[in-house]
């Protein structure tokens, strides 16, 4: 069911045209919030044409005690709002406006994830303090795996503040201080001089990001990742993943010994590729080579990103090479790129862009 929280029937009208008679629609007015909200609502569309601060509210209201209700906002995308907007949990923004084919495609978005949502919070009712361990994955270099990785780390540190550790895996080349804007005073390289006897020892070398989370960062010079042994870097990785709710490893790409000794006690195993010949193969490879040995506990989550590029492959084509479906499309947009050389991700940032729903729904998975 769709629940529309407006002052006027409008917009109610215009939804019920949209998706037919498929999706009991039903309205009330946007004061009564989250008390109009039977138990059967899956997708709520506040109406913020009026009193945006009100719906702001609203929004963040059904984010703290109705987390399997998806949110969908009915306001101009503007830089401010559009960034508040993802603060209070909404996961979709339909502009006024909108015609038909625009909104159906928001409302079966937001069915959707409110049903992954649901699930994931049925399967995980007994797990509600699990810590995870989720490592971000791809054979090439280029497909976007650090754009993917601390997009999802700062989504995360948003919802959970203080509970958060983005670990820049690719100690040679990796990026994640840049991808940030942060200034690391240490790296990883001084948390494991250290001795790790616990994980305090780490905990003093992380930097901490504005949204909440906090980066071990690679070191600056790449000769210093020889020092760093595959045994060391898991016990840094494992004594925070024992303090730290989530812990998010930004790894280098292919399957190195670091990143496989790690694998042995990741959660989640997050695959990012993009839509070229060379990264679908080489996912693929990656894929059966970890299914050869044994590595199929984690759950696995595909993004395929650069979705929507015209390079004459589709995504039926790279679903069947791969042999996954993809979890997630992030298509190209040029807010991508400027939010990587600007330092704050396109989660974070003021200026909308297509690419945040799609990276919402990765983090609530």
């Amino acid at each position: 069911m769709i629940l529309v929280l407006s002052a006027t029937d409008d917009l109610e009208q215009a939804v019920r045209d949209a998706v037919g008679d498929v999706v009991p629609v039903q309205t009330a007015p946007l004061d009564r919030g989250l008390a109009a909200a039977k138990a059967s609502v899956e997708v709520v569309l506040v109406d913020g044409t009026v009193d945006i601060e009100r719906a702001f509210t609203v929004a963040q209201r059904f984010d703290e005690e109705r987390p399997e209700v998806t949110v969908v906002l009915h306001m101009e995308p503007t830089g401010d709002a559009f960034s508040r907007a993802m603060q209070v949990g909404v996961r979709d923004i339909l502009p006024p406006g909108s015609d038909a084919d625009r909104i159906r495609e928001s409302a079966k978005r937001a069915l959707e994830l409110a049903e992954r949502r649901s699930h994931t919070m049925r399967t995980s009712e007994n797990a509600a303090d699990q810590h995870r361990l989720i490592m971000v994955l791809s054979p090439k270099g280029g497909a976007g795996k650090t754009t993917i990785s601390s997009n999802l780390a700062v989504g995360l540190a948003m919802r959970a503040p203080k509970q958060v550790v983005l670990v820049d895996g690719d100690l040679q080349f990796g990026d994640v201080g840049n991808a940030l804007r942060l200034l690391a005073e240490t790296t990883i390289r001084d948390a494991i001089a250290g001795g790790l006897h616990d994980a305090t020892e780490v905990k003093v070398h992380l930097t901490p990001h504005r949204s909440g989370l906090f980066a071990l960062c690679a070191p600056e010079v790449p000769g210093v990742a020889d020092e760093i042994t595959a045994q060391a870097f898991s016990k840094a990785v494992t004594l925070l993943h024992q303090e730290f709710k989530y812990v998010v490893v930004d790894t280098d790409p292919g399957l190195g010994e670091r990143t496989l000794t790690v694998m042995d006690n990741a959660t989640d195993l997050v695959f990012v590729a993009a839509t070229d010949v060379a990264s679908v193969r080489g996912l693929h490879k990656t894929i059966d080579a970890l299914d050869r040995i044994g590595m199929t506990g984690a759950t696995r989550h595909f993004v395929l990103n650069r979705s929507n590029a015209k390079v004459g492959l589709d995504v039926a084509d790279i679903a069947a090479t791969i042999g996954m479906q993809p979890d997630v499309l992030v298509p190209s947009h040029v807010t991508l790129p400027v939010s990587m050389n600007q330092g704050v991700p396109v989660i974070e940032g003021g200026d909308p862009s297509p690419a945040t729903a799609p990276l919402w729904e990765l983090v609530d998975r």
